[in-house]
Order: C-alpha cells, then sequence, then structure tokens
C-alpha cells in the first residue's frame, strides 16, 4: 500500500549489538508528533529492497508482539529493545518504524544486516600457567591450550606477547589461522573494515599490543573478532584480556 509518509517523523541511527541467540537494538527517534510506538523488524529476508518507500504488508509482522512504547531510559530521543529466542549463525536482516496513533507506520531506519554469536570478554593466562589458558570459541569455555577443543592461547616471550593456534603445540591440534588487522577502531568499524579485506587469515601466531583487533579463522571457515583489551602482571602471572565476537556463518566473513 503507497502511503504519504508523514514529514519529521522519522527513527534514524539505528544500532544492532549480538550476542548468543539475542540482540540489542538501539535507535533515535526523530518525531514532532504523538506516536503510539515502534515495530521491530528482524527479519530473514531483506525488507529495505520493496518497502523502504512504502508500507509493509500485513503478512509482514514485526518482532515484538505489540508496538514497543519505548524504553525507560531517561534520554527520551534514544530507544532501547532487546531481541531473545534468535538463533546462532542465522543472517537476520532489522530495521525499525514508528507508528502513528492512526495505525500509518513511518519510513524505517536503515536496515542493519547481522548475525548473533557468542561475545564476552576474557582474560587468558601465559600456556599452561593456570587452568583458563585456552579458550574454545564456538562453546564459549575455558579449556587448556592442549585441549582439543581450544582455539587460542597466550604465549609471552622476551618482553613480546602472542596470540596462537594450537597446533603450534601438537600437530593433532585445532588448525587456527590469524591474522592481525591492519586498522583499529570500535567494533561498529571494525565491522564495516574487516568485511573489505582481500586477503585470509594465514598465521598460526601473531604479536600483539593493547588496542590490536585480530581475525580468526577456524578449521570449520567459521570467523571470530577478538580485540585486545590489555595485560597484567609478569613472568609466570602475566594475563591478556580479550574481547571476542564469534560468528557462527560459515565460508563468509559476517557480522
Amino acid at each position: 500500500m503507497d502511503v504519504v509518509f508523514p514529514k519529521g517523523c522519522r527513527p534514524s541511527d539505528l544500532q544492532v549489538e549480538v550476542d548468543s541467540g539475542k540482540m540489542t537494538v538501539k535507535w533515535r527517534e526523530e518525531c514532532n508528533q504523538a506516536i503510539s510506538g515502534y515495530n521491530i523488524y528482524i527479519s530473514q529476508e531483506p525488507l529495505a529492497p520493496d518497502y523502504e518507500y512504502r508500507q509493509l504488508p500485513k503478512e509482514v509482522l514485526p518482532f515484538n508482539d505489540q508496538p514497543f512504547p519505548g524504553d525507560i531510559n531517561p534520554d527520551d530521543s534514544s530507544e532501547v529493545y532487546e531481541a531473545e529466542g534468535l538463533k546462532d549463525g542465522v543472517k537476520y536482516y532489522v530495521s525499525v518504524r514508528i507508528i502513528l496513533p492512526n495505525g500509518i507506520q513511518s519510513r524505517p531506519t536503515n536496515e542493519i544486516v547481522t548475525v548473533c554469536g557468542p561475545s564476552g570478554e576474557i582474560e587468558l593466562s601465559a600456556r599452561f600457567k593456570s587452568e583458563q589458558d585456552g579458550f574454545s570459541l564456538s562453546q564459549e569455555k575455558f579449556v587448556r591450550a592442549d585441549n582439543d577443543q581450544n582455539d587460542i592461547y597466550y604465549f609471552h616471550a622476551e618482553r613480546v606477547d602472542y596470540l596462537t593456534s594450537p597446533k603450534k603445540l601438537n600437530g593433532f591440534l585445532r588448525d587456527i589461522k590469524l591474522q592481525q588487522l591492519p586498522f583499529t577502531g570500535n567494533l561498529e568499524q571494525i565491522k564495516y573494515k574487516v568485511k573489505l579485506l582481500e586477503s585470509v587469515p594465514a598465521e598460526d601466531r601473531v604479536t600483539v599490543v593493547t588496542g590490536d583487533w585480530v581475525r580468526v579463522l577456524t578449521p570449520e571457515t567459521t570467523n571470530a573478532l577478538i580485540h585486545v583489551l590489555g595485560f597484567s602482571g609478569e613472568g609466570d602471572d602475566r594475563k591478556i584480556k580479550l574481547f571476542y565476537l564469534y560468528s557462527p556463518l560459515k565460508n563468509e566473513l559476517f557480522f
């Protein structure tokens, strides 16, 4: 249905943060009249190509069962919606529309395509120095560096810090490939920039300093991004703190 969209009334600045089975959808409100709430669209097919300038058909349902009234954030121009019950490794197309009292919806925000997967912060001990010297990205748990589920371990020698593939310890362990990214920035910037890479991870060990981003490629052709947050301790007590975002989507560099 073609409808004249209300002037000066459209949500903007859409952002999506993912985790395992869920996502946080954020946007800003820009509307100069009364509204009835918001509809959040999370679909496995893109809506923007056909419905950016049109109202959605009734059979295209929003993710929310009832109009989302907005959060309790005192900043009235910013809204946050928590979506749960999603599947990891599936591409989702996300957008938001304002609902007016007459039931007409505004134009959507920009549409973001994303994939849910585990994320978080971990602290790894140096190799063989504690029970937390390795980490399985897909299992979201600490394992020993020489465990057959381990994806990465930390090594320090001669004042240099390394992230390393388990295969360096034993040829029968997981053959993880690493790539130190040639750019810095926040997560949203890195997610955009990494899609432009033409090279693929090929190293079994990379040197790292605070602020570095590293791409990880698993034997299953899934990917992860790792951000080096910092270091603590000296000698056998030295540890590395990391943020990780793992994408279970195979054969595609997508976060």
